[in-house]
């Protein structure tokens, strides 16, 4: 999937139609903002909205995902859709993982260290558990920021 060939199709779509990106972003319950990140490629449209906004642009869901109309090779553009989604959503899963193993070895650092005597080494394991459980937060805003695309 290229989501600035998406984004492109989308405002063609849309001027098409003769709307600006306030009154699209109306009629399918999202921001002018949300339209304009779409159109510029920044973001993905989210799944609640992709079948409302292809029946506001008149266009099907193979088609959004394409960023172009479709004729008869419509099923080989079906598998690669569908294709593209299975390998973008291991690479997030893949990213879910590092999270969360960042998270948790920040977390088991600290919690290790707990009881032990106040000297430089726990100074220096509390930081540290502390950098890492920050960098596995940080890394999971920006992921979920990215997915659900606001």
């Amino acid at each position: 999937m290229d989501q600035y060939k998406i984004g492109r199709f989308i405002a063609e779509k849309r001027k098409q139609k003769n709307m600006t990106q306030e009154a699209l972003g109306q009629k399918i319950g999202v921001t002018n903002k949300t339209v304009s990140r779409w159109e510029t490629g920044r973001y993905m449209p989210d799944l609640d909205t992709i079948p409302v906004l292809c029946e506001e642009l008149g266009i099907t869901v193979n088609e959004l995902l394409c960023g172009e109309k479709l004729d008869e090779n419509y099923k080989e553009q079906a598998d690669e859709n569908i294709m593209d989604v299975f390998a973008v959503n291991k690479s997030i899963n893949k990213r879910k993982l590092l999270c969360d193993i960042l998270t948790g070895a920040g977390a088991g650092i600290i919690l290790g260290v707990v009881y032990a005597p106040d000297t430089t080494k726990k100074a220096i394991c509390v930081g540290f558990g502390l950098a890492l459980l920050c960098v596995g937060w940080f890394l999971r805003y920006k992921l979920d920021q990215t997915v659900i695309g606001r």
